[in-house]
């Protein structure tokens, strides 16, 4: 009975039918999983995708998804990264694929990225993820409220001094 049954998933595997133990042999693994910045700055990490079977991996892809982790902040990921999407190929027995990623901080708050790896062939089949890194960003300000007041009020008493200079430069003429 045990030789049929490991008959069986053999064939399963070299057929396909068995995604859930493909699925086990792929890992996803970022280099950081804590990031903090500010709105507008870029940050990058790099994602390796290892193959821990002793068959290489049918065309695998990658692809980086970005969420909010609080209501009531919309995340659009395309403004995050005009690169989301990376087609791998195949992965050799035991080997692994590096991704280098860029990212743009788009909104303040505490955002998720995570990348999951799916078969290029579109087989309906759960995505391996890796760990989700977790973006803290503060809203960067860009104005300092506390040396406005001299511009304030510098630039409209520069601009009457250049009136009146005007002025009495026509009357003297």
């Amino acid at each position: 009975m045990t030789r049929l049954l490991v008959i069986c998933c053999a064939a399963a595997i070299a057929i396909g039918l068995a995604p859930s133990v493909a699925r086990a042999v792929v890992t996803v693994s970022p280099s950081r999983t804590e990031v903090s910045t500010s709105i507008g700055r870029d940050f990058s990490f790099t994602t390796r995708v290892d193959n821990k079977a002793s068959t290489a991996t049918q065309p695998l892809v990658a692809h980086l998804n970005v969420l909010s982790l609080r209501p009531g902040v919309y995340v659009d990921p395309e403004d995050w990264s005009s690169r989301r999407t990376v087609f791998i190929g195949s992965i050799p027995a035991r080997g692994s694929h590096t991704i280098d990623w860029k990212v743009k901080a788009v909104n303040s708050g505490d955002i998720g990225i995570y990348v999951a790896v799916l078969p290029q062939s579109g087989q309906a089949e759960r995505p391996v993820t890796g760990p989700t890194i977790h973006v803290s960003i503060t809203q960067r300000r860009t104005l300092n409220s506390g040396g406005i007041v001299p511009l304030a009020a510098g630039i409209p008493a520069a601009l009457a001094a250049l009136a009146v200079g005007v002025r009495l430069s026509r009357k003297r003429r």
